[in-house]
Formats: C-alpha cells, structure tokens, sequence
C-alpha cells in the first residue's frame, strides 16, 4: 500500500497538537475545510477514525493516538531527511532559541539538549539564562521558542506554563546556626532571623511571598539577589539565613552550609515549560525539545 502524503501526515500532527481546526489550518497555512478535507482523505487512506469530532472538542481516538505514537519520531526524522539534502553545504537556516533560570541549567538543560542535538543536528540552537519575570515576557515577546522556569502568574501573557515539578523550599544556614541542629525548622522561626532572599519578579520570591500572605505570616529580607550562589555566598559569610528551593540548596556534604526541611507551611517552587499560544509559536523542533525537558529526571 502506498504511504499517505506528507501534507495529510503533516495535517494530522498539528490538528493532534492544536486539538482545533481554526488553529491547525492556520498553523498549516491551509483554510478549514482543506484541513477537514485532508483529514478524510488519511483516514480514508489508513481505514480508521483518528479524530473524534464534537461541537465543542477534537479529541484523539485510541487509533489515532497509537498512529501520532508512532509519527512523531517518523515524521521529524523524514523532514531531517529532506532538509539535509535541501540545505546540503549551506549554513543552517533552522534556529531554536532557550531561556533557563540559572537554577535549573543544571538540572535540565545538558540531558535535553544533547538528545536534540543527536536528532537535529542541523538546527542551530542558542540559550540564555534570566529570571522568571523576564522568562515569561521573552516568550510572550516572541523572543524564546521555549523557556524553562519557575511559575508566576501570567493572565495578561499569550503563554502556556506546563508544570514538571514542585520544588519544595528548605531553610539554608551555617552549620554552627542554632538551628542547623533541628530535624524540621518552621517558618516562624526562620524569620526571626536575618532573611537573604530572592529579588521581586523572581518565581523563588513569589512563591514565598504568596505562601506568607496565605497563612497570615510577613517575611523582611535583608538582601536580595537574582542567583541562588550569591545568596548562599552571603548565607556562607555568616550575614543571615534563606529559604531556597530544595534543587539549589547545597549538598549534604557541603563543608560550612546546611539544608534544613522548612514545614508550617510547605512551601514549594514550581517549576514548569514556557510556550507561546499564538498560532505558529509550536514549530516541531520545540515540541520536541519540550517532550525531551518532560523526560529528564533532574539531578
């Protein structure tokens, strides 16, 4: 049997990703009905219903989600295929632009970006790290194809943040503090001391400070920074405390800085994937890069 065409495969994945026909057929540069058309004609052609289509959803049918199972690798690697030779000799025309808090580099970053690399090695691909305010507007500018971060709120923002983890706060001190010794430190214990903090705009301070509003605590801080090392620093030099999401605090075997669990309340950081929502924003290069962030364990 002859494959489908590349246009009603290409069809097929963006109605599957935008779950719309007015955002696919315009991701498609095609009107509706030539994308309902195409549509047909593939299922027609593979002898199954891929789509099930109600008044006010287009969803997957178990069909068709084994059939995007199977052409999300498929698919990418035949369009490496003719780009390769399309491009043959010239300087690559492909681009993927990343934005990572500092704090999550570590994390995230090497594992995702060398399994891209292996599969799109002709995509030229450049990152920068920045808060989390400035994550979120680069997005929304349309300047990042895709940010990691941690949340804050973004109502007036054409983005999407998908969560992959919640990244519990923990009190960080000298070891000679007089509370390094407890098993549990709470919050009202912790502000009794100098705070080392996080700046405003930062999803490290937002989540601290929505957490003190909810429970009808106040923290002051003495200083703030943008980078989690320059509170640490400042926390190692004996000229406070801090309170820092358990993925930047210092290891167990740190010689001078320990790590205490912060409870009353739990706390977390929640860390997520930034997209853009207008039509075109999702290119296959960064949903691919997205599937690769969601499937690393972060160290």
């Amino acid at each position: 049997m002859p494959l489908p065409s590349n246009r009603h495969l290409e069809a097929f994945m963006a109605l599957a990703e935008a779950r719309s026909f007015r955002i696919a057929a315009a991701r498609m540069g095609m009107s509706q009905p030539a994308l309902s058309q195409n549509i047909a004609l593939l299922e027609a052609h593979v002898g199954a219903a891929l789509f099930l289509r109600t008044t006010r959803a287009v969803t997957l049918t178990a069909e068709g989600v084994e059939f995007r199972r199977h052409l999300a690798d498929a698919l990418p690697a035949l369009q490496t295929a003719v780009d390769s030779v399309r491009n043959f000799g010239k300087a690559p025309a492909r681009k993927l632009r990343l934005g990572f808090l500092a704090s999550a580099v570590v994390s995230y970053l090497p594992e995702a970006l060398t399994r891209f690399r292996n599969d799109f090695p002709e995509v030229e691909v450049t990152v920068r790290d920045d808060a989390a305010e400035g994550l979120f507007n680069a997005v929304h500018r349309g300047d990042l194809d895709l940010a990691v971060s941690s949340f804050l709120p973004h109502g007036g923002l054409d983005v999407t943040f998908t969560e992959i983890v919640k990244d519990p706060f923990y009190a960080v001190m000298r070891h000679d503090h007089p509370l390094a010794a407890q098993a549990r430190i709470t919050w009202a214990e912790l502000v009794q001391y100098d705070i080392i903090g996080a700046n405003v705009g930062s999803g490290t301070r937002f989540a601290v400070d929505a957490a003190m509003r909810e429970h009808g605590r106040s923290m002051k801080t003495v200083m703030d920074f943008n980078h989690f090392l320059a509170v640490a620093g400042m926390v190692d030099a004996g000229l406070g405390v801090s309170a820092l999401p358990l993925m930047n605090c210092p290891r167990p075997d740190h010689p001078t800085l320990r790590a205490v669990e912060l409870v009353d309340p739990v706390v977390t950081r929640n860390l997520g994937i930034i997209t853009g929502n207008r039509d075109g924003d999702l290119s296959g290069y960064v949903l691919r890069f997205r599937d690769g962030i969601l499937g690393v364990r972060p160290r």
